[in-house]
């Protein structure tokens, strides 16, 4: 009963982890936008290269995706943030 007990906790702890990844991801998408609203996204993606793994290194963190034959300006659906550990693939168990 204990191990089933350790194995959920194990299961909110990787939900509650993939939750703040989400939140991060939203608040550098935000951030993003800002920094090319102000023409400032080649530094604030200089600075954000620095961190990660090595193989990640040097990479642009936050990218502007513009659809082909958009009319509208950049509005933050054209913001991506880019995994800062690679690739990173796990699935969250069923809370309840």
């Amino acid at each position: 009963m204990l191990f089933l007990l350790e194995e959920d906790l194990c299961d909110v702890n990787l939900c509650a982890l993939h939750c703040e990844l989400r939140n991060t991801e939203q608040l550098l998408s935000s951030l993003g936008m800002f920094a090319y609203e102000c023409g400032s996204l080649k530094n604030c993606n200089g600075v954000l290269a620095e961190f990660g793994p090595e193989s990640m290194r040097g990479k642009d963190r936050i990218l502007v995706k513009t659809k082909p034959g958009q009319e509208s300006g950049v509005q933050r659906h054209n913001i991506q943030v880019v995994s800062f550990s690679g690739i990173l693939s796990f699935q969250c168990g069923r809370i309840g």
